[in-house]
């Protein structure tokens, strides 16, 4: 049966075109991971369908990734050009995300990840504050972070770790630093999943675990602009509007290079150890 496109023919290509632009850096930063992928069958702003775990078997040339018993033999495709094409030309997918795990075992810490998201109207520049917030936080263990944007509204600091930790461990320091992050900064930052209201950002680490993901650095998003989720060097902070780069006018910000993996291999030596001190 031939496959039935909900997104328009304008939007699967403006897809598919930044992809094909961003995807050698996504595959590189992150090979084979486990990800999945998300697609919106009943449009950019309805419900979103989640490709993964997988459930039928993907075409042969899309690898996947299999994990322990633990995780009741879930499988997951496995980032590479192919798997990626043919999810969003088979599949309609827009995002692609992933737990970030270590590239030789997927079930044990690649990236730690602080999800940053604006709550009760607020702005970008407290996006950009909550985010130094906790840098400064990090910084105290001698840990640096990645920053990126996730095209819209929030941001992500990407923690770089060389000696694959357990994520629970990496889990409980993380839930840690946000609640030292809070309480240095009170009216700035929150921890409370239910408060919608206060102008606050919400510090979440509870992504950081096999199988509970986020948007992956250059992947897109399902905004009206399907904006890009873009890393940025500390010193952009506050020169890059979330948002401004979108899969329409992605290949301005890729032409400058791979500034996520450049990020990375310059914090190459970083390791959790027994834990940050």
């Amino acid at each position: 049966m031939e496959q039935q496109h909900v997104l328009s023919g304008s939007v699967r290509a403006a897809v598919f075109t930044h992809y094909e632009r961003a995807m050698a850096f996504m595959v590189a930063n992150f090979p084979l991971v486990p990800v999945t992928p998300v697609a919106y069958p009943k449009g950019l702003d309805q419900d979103a369908r989640y490709e993964a775990p997988v459930h039928s078997p993907p075409p042969p040339y899309v690898t996947t990734v299999k994990l322990s018993e633990a995780h009741e033999h879930r499988r997951y495709p496995a980032l590479d050009e192919n798997a990626i094409r043919w999810y969003i030309e088979d599949r309609d997918a827009v995002d692609f995300c992933s737990w970030t795990p270590s590239v030789r075992n997927p079930e044990r810490v690649g990236f730690g990840r602080v999800i940053l998201s604006p709550r009760g109207g607020a702005t970008h520049e407290e996006v950009g504050q909550a985010m130094l917030a906790v840098r400064g936080v990090l910084s105290d263990s001698g840990i640096e972070a990645i920053p990126v944007l996730d095209g819209f509204a929030g941001g992500a600091l990407f923690i770089p770790f060389n000696d694959e930790p357990d994520y629970a461990k990496v889990r409980a320091w993380l839930h840690e630093v946000a609640e030292t992050a809070v309480s240095r900064n009170e009216n700035l930052l929150t921890t409370d999943p239910h408060d919608q209201q206060t102008q606050r950002v919400h510090v979440n680490v509870g992504s950081n675990a096999v199988g509970r993901y986020s948007s992956l650095p250059y992947a897109l998003i399902a905004s009206p602009n399907l904006g890009m989720v873009t890393p940025i060097e500390w010193g952009e902070l506050n020169t890059v509007a979330n948002g401004f780069y979108t899969a329409a006018n992605s290949a301005e910000r890729l032409a400058r290079g791979d500034i996520f993996g450049t990020a990375t291999s310059m914090l190459i030596d970083q390791s959790f150890g027994d834990g940050p001190h």
